[in-house]
């Protein structure tokens, strides 16, 4: 969504109208609001508009190139006209006066020549992947052939039959190669020699030590994907895990799966007619991966763990799972949460730019406790990346609704509360809901008992007992003197209607009395009551 107010004329508006439409429709679309302030915050933003519909939409058409089409809809909000104007997504790319720019994040940003040729390839589904290389299936290198090879002998469906073929016959098989024996891009990628890296590793101890271990990796894809995974795999850490059952585990600090999931995605969406080679940083606490191009169009960091999968090199992602390198296309970033949350770590963390993207994994111990309850539910929970989110958020805070996991979920507040509440219920429900409300987008949950006892210290903060509530109130008050719903919030990390509950509780037990004339809202006081000194004494304070 982007905002615009009038200033310096109709002319001048519609300018700049012209260009965040023209962002919007390069990237994923959305709406444009002519009548408001973007710096300014609260109702004062609401400037309004006198601005024609009709002339908004003809000039956006005339200003683009090719021209686009937008839906203009007035809408008043607090007496004052609004313009909303409806930007899809384009069939193609667009200029204004020549000039291509894209919305990136939450910033319009121009797009060098070579951006716009592959997001012109990229609109008319293209597939850079699949063009001819010039090179022969003669030139496949027998080191990389070898090894693919190798990859398929371990598969147990059709595919292990593949194992036994020559170069020719395997990137037939595979789809890489012409009829006549010229390999396409992909193939090319995957299994010859260039001139240029695939990938540079670099392991430090931190950010701020010096380089101990660096290899350049040159291609062909499929050696240079092999030997960064063995670079990860000789300086990942791991922990133990020992279950109730005898069983051990090994908890690895960056999960195989993970770090084959997130280098293999880096070379597959990757700018192929760029040089630049993936990166990959290891450090003691992080591992980031990041590759030239960016996010495809409709995928951003906010909707990567929902969005439909669209790889940009379609033909070398779908060489990659023929090989067994990664699993079915589309389930990827589902399975990086699900390892990651599984040990009580931050999920996959992605940042992007007009030219690149990185996605880091958060390095170190596994929660022990968190990894524990988490091997000890049920498969379909244990494989439930939403449930995996709630734990999570809910061993760091005592409640949370939907609004505040619709982010986290990347889906919208009215299906994040569907998914709060399937989780809530069942035999041996994971959370509960607070108290009873009539908008299930309002609820607000916590662990149960059941699951905060079995996730142990991995809670962070910690529900308290009756005895301890009432212990830390009267402790508080002989103190202060007097508390309020905002004291009581302050020393338990609840919200108003938990803080209000807890009062009234202690209020029920004559333990508190109100004494304030006011009866609601933040003013209202409570002090000692009847029963204050006997707890007093109880608690020996």
């Amino acid at each position: 969504m982007e905002f615009k107010s009038e200033s310096g004329g109709h002319r001048k508006t519609l300018s700049k109208v012209a260009e965040a439409a023209m962002c919007l429709a390069n990237s994923r679309g959305g709406t444009v609001v002519i009548g408001v302030e973007d710096a300014v915050i609260g109702p004062g933003a609401l400037s309004g508009t006198t601005i024609d519909i009709h002339e908004v939409r003809r000039y956006i058409f005339d200003s683009l190139t090719p021209g686009l089409t937008v839906t203009v809809a007035e809408h008043h909000h607090r007496s004052t006209r609004l313009l909303l104007v409806g930007v899809p997504i384009g069939a193609t790319v667009h200029a204004v006066a020549g000039k291509v720019a894209r919305r990136i994040g939450r910033s319009c940003l121009p797009l060098a020549p070579d951006q716009v040729a592959a997001l012109h390839d990229e609109r008319a589904g293209r597939d850079p992947s699949e063009g001819r290389s010039g090179r022969s299936v003669a030139e496949v290198d027998p080191s990389a052939l070898a090894l693919a090879l190798q990859h398929l002998r371990q598969l147990t469906d059709e595919r292990v039959r593949w194992a036994d073929l020559s170069a020719p016959e395997l990137c037939k098989a595979m789809g890489l190669a012409t009829d006549d024996g010229e390999l396409l891009i992909a193939g090319e990628q995957l299994f010859c020699t260039g001139s240029t890296d695939a990938a540079v590793y670099q392991h430090r101890a931190s950010i701020g030590s010096p380089v101990d271990s660096s290899e350049r990796l040159a291609k062909p894809l499929v050696t240079a994907f092999s030997r960064t995974l063995e670079h990860v795999a000789a300086r990942n850490g791991w922990d133990p895990l020992l279950l109730r059952s005898g069983q051990q585990l090994r908890l690895q600090w960056y999960p195989d799966d993970v770090v084959r999931e997130a280098l293999a995605n880096a070379f597959v969406h990757r700018r192929l007619d760029l040089p630049d080679p993936v990166h990959v940083e290891h450090f003691g606490d992080s591992l980031s991966i990041t590759s030239i191009g960016a996010l495809v169009s409709g995928v951003t960091v906010d909707n990567i763990l929902t969005a439909a999968s669209r790889p940009r090199n379609r033909l070398l992602a779908r060489a990659f799972r023929s090989l067994g390198l990664i699993e079915e296309l589309g389930t990827g970033v589902g399975r990086m949460y699900r390892s990651m949350l599984r040990l009580g770590k931050p999920p996959p963390s992605y940042q992007a730019s007009a030219d690149s993207v990185r996605v880091s994994l958060a390095g170190g111990s596994a929660v022990i406790a968190f990894a524990r309850f988490v091997a000890s539910m049920d498969e379909p929970l244990r494989d439930d990346v939403e449930a995996l989110l709630v734990l999570r958020r809910l061993c760091e805070v005592n409640s949370t609704s939907p609004a505040d996991m619709a982010p986290l979920f990347q889906r919208s507040v009215d299906q994040a509360a569907s998914s709060l509440r399937r989780i809530s219920e069942g035999p041996s429900p994971l959370i509960e809901p607070l108290h009873a409300s009539t908008s299930a987008s309002r609820l607000r949950y916590r662990l149960s008992s059941a699951t905060s006892a079995g996730l142990a210290s991995a809670v962070v903060h910690r529900r308290h007992t009756r005895r301890e509530i009432a212990e830390k109130v009267v402790a508080y008050v002989s103190e202060h003197g007097r508390i309020t719903n905002a004291d009581v919030r302050s020393l338990f990390n609840v919200g108003t209607p938990r803080a209000s509950a807890i009062l009234r509780d202690l209020v029920q037990r004559d333990a508190l009395v109100r004494t304030s004339d006011s009866s609601r809202g933040p003013a209202v006081e409570y002090g000692p009551g009847l029963l204050f000194e006997a707890l007093v004494h109880r608690f020996e304070l």
